[in-house]
């Protein structure tokens, strides 16, 4: 597995591409820019990590059935690094921000939330489950 070390408290700390044809965005990124993309470790999902110089930045993964009727476009995400999910989440309303899913626990990775700040830009954050 790629190395991870967790981020401190604010870091941009992780990218995530979902993406509805998975094969195709697997051979054009790694063509583009010549990343390693390797199945992760951490869940038994199909989750390919982008590996650089054996470290681990990011991530993607296939929109399927499991998304729902209707599911989002393709689209990347940018993680933030936080201590505390649900405290973070009280915090981002509290500053008239918005929740778009819920702080949940993601087995092996930590606790997250798809979120918004108050202009509408979506973000996550992550708290990552300490080794």
């Amino acid at each position: 597995m790629a190395e991870f070390k967790v981020p401190s408290h604010g870091t941009i700390c992780w990218r995530e591409l979902a993406t509805k044809d998975l094969p195709t965005a697997l051979e054009f990124y790694s063509k583009l820019f010549g990343w390693t993309l390797e199945q992760s470790k951490v869940t038994p999902m199909d989750y390919k990590e982008i590996v650089m110089d054996g470290t681990a930045h990011g991530g993607m993964m296939a929109i399927d059935e499991n998304w729902g009727p209707e599911p989002p476009p393709s689209h990347w995400s940018t993680y933030f690094a936080v201590t505390n999910a649900d405290e973070t989440v009280e915090k981002i309303v509290a500053k008239g921000g918005s929740v778009r899913v819920p702080p949940f626990d993601a087995p092996g990775v930590g606790r997250m939330s798809m979120v918004a700040d108050p202009s509408g830009a979506g973000f996550s954050i992550i708290q990552f489950v300490q080794a």
